[in-house]
Formats: C-alpha cells, structure tokens, sequence
C-alpha cells in the first residue's frame, strides 16, 4: 500500500479538486437498486480483467475475497430491484427484506410469483438460477463468507439458573481449493444476465447458460486464471482479507483517475471496498494482538458488528501501551477523528452497499458532492495507520512471548 499517514482536521466530505462525482439517488427505488447493482458487477469485472491479464499470480489469491463479495452483492441488488417493482408499498417492501436478508434463494422464491410470466418464457433459465442459487447458499447465505475470514457461531450453555454465551468460529474455506477465476466470473455474469431480462421484460433467448453447471464454485482451470484459497496457516487470519480489501480499491481508484468517465461507476464500490478493510483492520489487531482472551474477543467482535468506533474504543488502550508515545503526540487524536467521522457516515456498514438503509431511507436522496482524490487518500491514510499498528503490535508480541519462554527455561533450570 502507498504508505500516506493521518493528518490533523481530516474531512471526509472536504472537496479540494476538480476530480469530483456528485453521488444523488433519485427516488425511484427499483431503478437505484439496479444501478448499484450494474456499479457492482462492473467493478468485479475489472477487478477480474485486471487480474487474468497480470503475471503476478499471488494476486489472484489477495484480490479473490473482494471480487468474489462485488460480484455476488451485484446478484442480490438486482433480485432486489425486480422485487421493488412489484412490491410497490413501503410497509411491503421492508417486509420484503426482512423475510429474504440476504439470501439469493429466499429472494428469487418471495418474488417468483410476480414474474411468473416472464419465468415461463425461459424456464430452463429460471431453473437454472434457482439451483445456482440453492448452491451459492451452501456458501455464503448471508453475504459474509467473502467479507469476514470466518463467522461466529454463538451457543447458548444453561449454568444453573443462568444462560452464558460461549462462541466458536468456523473458516469459510476449511480447505485449500483451487478456484477456478474465469468459470466463477463468467457463471455470475450469466446470472446477472438472466435477472436482467427479468428485470427489464424482455425476454432474449439467451443458452449461455447452458455452457455452465448451477455450482458456485468449480475447482480447477487454467493455472494463470486460479484463486487459491482455504491455505490452512492463514484460514483463521485476516491478514488476507485486508490485503484484498485494501489493494482492490486501490486500483479502482487508479482506474478512475485514468478514465473519469467511470468514477460514477466504480467510486461507490471502491468506497465500500475500503471501508469493509477499516473494519476488517480493526478486527484484525483486535483478534490477533489485543490481550483479551478467544471469547471475550469473538465476544466483542459479534457484539459490535460494524461498527467502526466501538471496535477503535476496544483497541485504543492498547495501541496507546505498545506506542508509548510522547505526551505532545497528537496522531492518536487524529486517527480518532478519522474513526468517529467514518462511523458517523456509516456506522451499519450499508452506505456504500445500499442505495438505501434498512428503513428504505435512500442515502443521498438530497445529493452530494465528493471529491474522489480525498476520499481516497482518507482511506489510505488511515489503513495506513492501522497497518503501522498492527505491525507494531505484533513485534512487541512476538518478543514478550520470547522473553516469557526463556524465563521459563530459566526457571525450569532452578
């Protein structure tokens, strides 16, 4: 990552330059759904050309986890938007959504009696889909699995009279797989196609998916075009994850500055992207160099969610012991800033998801101007800090566990 640091007054929204975009939702939900669906896909699937045309294999790797959460968030927006237009009251609407979450299958089922006509006219298609769907839900049900290196699972142990929470993690990929880049990509893309013809009523007979089996995940390929994942030292780490969510928007960002006609595409995707690598960081020092025990950290990290400021209030005391910094050293104060700020503009993680919150409020029903260059250098800035945290943490770690063991050697030779 470009190494850039925190600054004193950083401003989110502050416009310096000319590389501006002007984010406004107009208040037909259907098509602003389908919109940021379209925005999504396009960001995979540049992501994923950037990524076959590159020698470097081990990006392949890094840049998976974005990809493959861009392209498969592209899938859930447009079900959505074909939802919303037949799903024409508010009250409805939000039902809509709290009976389906994220779930492709559910979503597909709930809207399926409001398309039958168009289903009729491409049956293979829809059955297509409908198993393809059944699939995806084998791995990622919830829109997690590519944005968290494992989910938490919470059980509930009766002690005497009282009920204690007990937590267990599980990796999404408990395997080393080999994934087939090139075959995901393009089973997505057909997907996405498909929905669209739905979306739109119009029906063009279309067999492409026929070239396909409905699975998720095929293992195998060309071995340039293959992303390896589930590596067994790393699957319970989120070194990865932040990797991918980091440098994937980082090329968007350089995409955009060298062709400005895609900044309303792929700025509010690189957004997303960077803002899933803050919490991702958080997590990470957290998780990995914090001294809390395994349950009360899995504890914190599904207490808090998404929300950015509460895991930096978990974190900061500690990050303030292993800098012992100087008292007229600002850069924590700084950093907050950056936190509070990002919080305050998305707290629940659905700013630069959704073109709407959860209550069906279109975030920028009311416009804004943002300028691209500051937005980015926000982000980087501060995962920059974060980075730097990380690294020092894990030093000052690494060499109190060496001078524990060899006190116990010592002691042992007493």
């Amino acid at each position: 990552m470009r190494f850039k640091w925190p600054t004193a007054n950083a401003d989110f929204f502050k416009v310096i330059g000319d590389n501006t975009v002007s984010l406004k939702n107009n208040d037909n939900l259907e098509e602003e759904f389908y919109e940021y669906g379209l925005k999504f896909k396009k960001s995979a699937h540049v992501l994923t050309e950037y990524l076959l045309g590159k020698t470097d294999i081990s990006k392949l790797d890094i840049y998976f986890f974005a990809v493959a959460y861009l392209y498969r968030h592209s899938l859930e927006l447009v079900l959505k938007a074909i939802g919303f237009k037949y799903i024409v009251s508010l009250e409805c609407r939000k039902t809509f959504l709290k009976d389906t979450f994220h779930n492709l299958s559910e979503i597909l089922l709930y809207i399926t009696p409001s398309i039958q006509e168009l289903i009729e006219k491409d049956l293979e298609g829809y059955k297509w889909l409908k198993s393809y769907f059944n699939d995806i839900n084998t791995i990622d049900k919830e829109s997690d699995s590519f944005r968290y290196p494992f989910s938490i699972h919470v059980n509930k142990v009766k002690d005497g009279l009282k009920t204690r929470k007990t937590f267990s993690i599980k990796p999404v990929f408990d395997k080393q797989t080999h994934i087939d880049l090139v075959a995901f990509a393009n089973k997505i893309e057909v997907a996405f196609d498909l929905l669209e013809e739905i979306y739109k009523e119009k029906y063009v007979e279309s067999t492409s998916y026929q070239n396909y089996s409905p699975f998720f995940i095929d293992e195998g390929g060309d071995y340039y075009g293959q992303s390896i994942v589930g590596y067994t030292y790393n699957a319970e780490r989120f070194c990865q994850h932040v990797k991918a969510y980091t440098e994937s928007p980082q090329y968007l960002y350089n995409m955009m500055c060298e062709n400005t006609q895609l900044k309303d595409i792929l700025f509010i995707p690189m957004c997303y992207l960077y803002r899933n690598a803050v919490e991702l960081s958080l997590k990470e020092i957290l998780f990995e160099e914090c001294s809390y025990g395994l349950q009360e950290v899995l504890g914190h990290i599904s207490k808090k969610k998404h929300k950015v400021k509460g895991l930096w209030n978990l974190i900061k005391t500690e990050i303030e012991e292993h800098a012992n910094e100087p008292e007229d050293d600002v850069t924590l104060i700084d950093v907050e800033n950056y936190i509070t700020q990002l919080n305050n503009i998305d707290g629940t993680s659905d700013k630069f998801r959704y073109p709407a919150d959860k209550h069906l409020k279109l975030h920028f029903i009311d416009g804004k101007k943002v300028d691209v260059d500051n937005v980015n250098d926000f982000f980087e800035q501060l995962l920059s800090f974060l980075s730097a945290v990380d690294l020092m943490m894990a030093e000052h770690n690494e060499w109190k566990a060496e001078i524990e063991a060899e006190y116990r050697a010592e002691m042992e030779l007493i």
